[in-house]
């Protein structure tokens, strides 16, 4: 009987990290189409303004929780100001053309090449914390290159233009997924997302006040931008962290691999618009791909995965 008890209680928590994991991956898709729909009424810069704003609300909450840690903190700011410099700055850089590009083209199609993400994040840690690649690995970041190739040559719309800035924004964040994996055994993960995320606020306040262009949001702007940064770095992080409670960080990463698709299904619900059938079957290979190579990262993954609902 006893063992019986367990063999459920094993289950239902397999079941609730299986439901958490979707709901995260719900939770970062939705942010995709609100900001989209945001920005059909509101330049980029304001836009993440007011965003990175509302998110500074949600931090300032945490940092009352976490009162007792404020003094390590500043005292670790202290210690590794040159990486925060750097972090920080090159952070606002890719939130700017991540959130432009989905601006501009089908946020699907976004979706479907930032999915690249462990690919990059694996090459730049071969090269820079010296962790090997395996031939899975390999094979599968063949297959999701040959994904991106070929959803750039089927999408005339999107062009080289913006698959190359998508791959930019994957390029500056998968280095700083690995700086971060690097940098966690003396810097508290929490800091790191608060520092980003005030400083993020900052600097768009900064550069609207020079150009003169902030203005209030509109009555659906602001709803719109009160979902979008709960969904993401409130939603998303606590349903993330709750899955990876239950199940292992591959089989969370496996239902996070719907992402993509879940944007095509909003996209269309919210946006009306969709993906080619050639857009669909481009997006799947590169998923396959990245299939192949999570599989064998399971402690990785979960850095890696944090990285899409920092936005």
């Amino acid at each position: 009987m006893q063992k019986k008890q367990l063999y459920f209680q094993m289950v239902e928590k397999k079941i609730a990290g299986y439901m958490f994991a979707f709901l995260s991956a719900i939770s970062i898709s939705l942010v995709y189409i609100t900001s989209k729909i945001i920005q059909a009424t509101m330049a980029t810069n304001i836009f993440l303004f007011w965003w990175f704003g509302l998110a500074s609300i949600w931090s300032v909450v945490l940092l009352v929780v976490k009162r007792k840690d404020i003094i390590c903190y500043i005292g670790k700011l202290k210690e590794f100001k040159f990486f925060f410099i750097y972090f920080v700055m090159s952070e606002a850089f890719a939130a700017f053309t991540f959130f432009y590009v989905i601006k501009q083209i089908n946020p699907a199609v976004v979706s479907f090449i930032g999915s690249i993400t462990p690919l990059v994040v694996a090459v730049i840690a071969y090269f820079y914390i010296d962790e090997k690649l395996s031939p899975s690995e390999i094979s599968g970041g063949f297959i999701s290159v040959c994904g991106v190739v070929l959803i750039t040559y089927v999408s005339p719309d999107i062009g080289i233009k913006y698959t190359l800035l998508v791959l930019l924004t994957v390029l500056i964040y998968s280095f700083n997924n690995v700086l971060i994996k690097k940098k966690t055994e003396d810097v508290p993960p929490l800091l790191i997302t608060l520092v980003r995320i005030f400083f993020l606020f900052l600097t768009y306040l900064v550069y609207n006040l020079f150009v003169g262009g902030l203005r209030l949001p509109e009555q659906n702007e602001f709803v719109y931008l009160i979902a979008g940064s709960l969904l993401g770095p409130i939603f998303g992080m606590f349903f993330l962290f709750t899955a990876l409670k239950y199940i292992k960080s591959t089989q969370v990463s496996f239902i996070k691999n719907s992402q993509p698709f879940l944007v095509v299904i909003f996209s269309y619900i919210f946006l009306g618009t969709g993906v080619t059938i050639s857009q669909l079957g481009a997006g799947s290979l590169i998923i396959i791909g990245i299939s192949f190579m999570i599989s064998d990262r399971r402690l990785r993954f979960r850095t890696i995965l944090n990285r899409f609902i920092k936005n």
